[in-house]
């Protein structure tokens, strides 16, 4: 054996598992011979113009790790299909190597202006394509190991730090005014009762079921897991009837034991998706009622958690809000847990002396409304530097109001549950 087929030996090891590129090319001879080179080693795609080539593109873009591009073809030249896949949001990553004469240098200029990763010029030579090939690979390997730190692990979905990235990056795009966005935010249902009466394993296994679904339905959609039972779905393009008839897809698609609460809106412009986001939420729990209905063994407040287990929840929570938190029996007024702000938030000098002057008269102090909890949860807002910016309180009542409390505005929110009442006191004092 030659030293130089020992050379290709190590390139194909360096290749697997191999890729699938997509050939563009108009002229015959010149797509066989680099079918010829390439197809030895990878998976090859062809098409015979840019048109062709684009249409394959965007339906199986997921599967292809480098475009090859000849510039000179006719319906759709080569700058027309790179300008289509720099502006589409699901294509502009892949890579485009052009290939180009020894002359072309104006070429190769405008070409690496339009963003295209590299050049193979022509007559072709084996060993530089596959080089050249080789290194894209191992690039995007390198890529990926970056990508996996912004996936979730269970479902392969991206996580709130790819999420986070994400939203940044299309508020920047060159269109970002004008695109349409289907927002859809989805909290799995009965989560933690499967965890609970089952194990871990099965509640691991209806979150990725969930994701299977929506990804089925959602198929070219950006989907992030947010929170350990929450996922966002965001989908380009969409128009009201179109987000509408997927998400009752959607729908149908769920069964007694698998399923999620879902709330959609459709926001026309990239740059405040969180503000889309928030009000899809929004409709989620409105959504999330409907289903709890009837259902109160499903639901996290309601008779699998005991009211021992409730106040050390809102104790938590309450812990990171600017105020107190108390609960008090709702027949007898009796104090029966505060937190360390309470008193000072009540302008006693002690727990002690406030546990002895409102014991059975904290009633008179804050009025109970005749509300049911039904979810809670903090949302803590972050400045750029990574300073607290805001605290806020979701609280949604079983007859679907939902309170919000931000830190800053002064406040005494009460809810009932089971025979005790948890009072939250929000200070006026950042």
């Amino acid at each position: 054996m030659q030293d130089s087929d020992k050379e290709m030996e190590v390139t194909m090891e360096e290749l697997e598992p191999t890729p699938t590129l997509l050939i563009v090319e108009d002229n015959i001879v010149n797509r066989e011979i680099l079918c010829n080179i390439l197809g030895k080693h990878f998976h090859i795609i062809t098409a015979s113009n840019g048109l062709e080539g684009l249409n394959f593109l965007r339906e199986h873009h997921k599967e292809i790790s480098v475009v090859i591009l000849d510039i000179n073809m006719p319906i759709m030249n080569g700058y027309e299909f790179i300008e289509a896949v720099k502006d589409d949001i699901n294509l502009f990553k892949i890579p485009i190597v052009v290939t180009t004469v020894h002359s072309s240098i104006n070429e190769e200029i405008h070409c690496l202006d339009m963003g295209v990763f590299d050049f193979i010029a022509k007559p072709y030579i084996p060993k530089l394509i596959l080089t050249r090939i080789n290194n894209i690979i191992r690039l995007l390997k390198s890529e990926q190991s970056i990508v996996d730190s912004t996936t979730d692990a269970l479902t392969g979905v991206k996580n709130r730090k790819g999420y986070y990235e994400d939203i940044e990056r299309f508020a920047a795009l060159p269109d970002a005014d004008t695109r349409s966005l289907g927002i859809v935010y989805l909290d799995i249902n009965g989560l933690k009762l499967v965890n609970d009466e089952e194990d871990h394993t099965a509640g691991d296994l209806l979150i990725k079921s969930v994701v299977d679904i929506t990804r089925q339905v959602f198929y070219d959609a950006e989907i992030y897991r947010v929170g350990g039972d929450e996922f966002i779905v965001l989908s380009f393009d969409e128009s009201e009837s179109s987000l509408g008839k997927k998400v009752m897809k959607l729908k149908t698609c769920w069964t007694e034991a698998i399923s999620a609460s879902v709330g959609m809106v459709l926001v026309h412009g990239l740059k405040d998706i969180e503000a889309g986001v928030a009000e899809a939420d929004k409709n989620m729990y409105e959504d999330k009622n409907k289903f709890y209905e009837g259902k109160p063994d499903h639901s996290l407040f309601f008779k699998k958690v005991l009211n021992t287990d409730m106040v050390r929840l809102i104790g938590a929570m309450a812990d990171f809000l600017p105020g107190g938190f108390l609960a008090f029996r709702l027949d007898t007024g009796e104090l029966v847990h505060n937190n360390r702000d309470v008193a000072e938030t009540l302008g006693y000098d002690s727990v002690e002396e406030m546990q002895q002057l409102v014991h059975n008269n904290i009633k008179y102090i804050v009025h109970a409304d005749d509300y049911n909890l039904l979810r809670a949860g903090v949302n803590v807002v972050k400045h750029r530097a990574g300073g607290i910016n805001r605290v806020e309180l979701r609280l949604t009542m079983k007859n679907g109001n939902l309170k919000l409390v931000k830190m800053g505005i002064k406040a005494v929110n009460t809810v009932t549950f089971g025979e005790l009442a948890y009072v939250f006191l929000i200070l006026d004092r950042f």
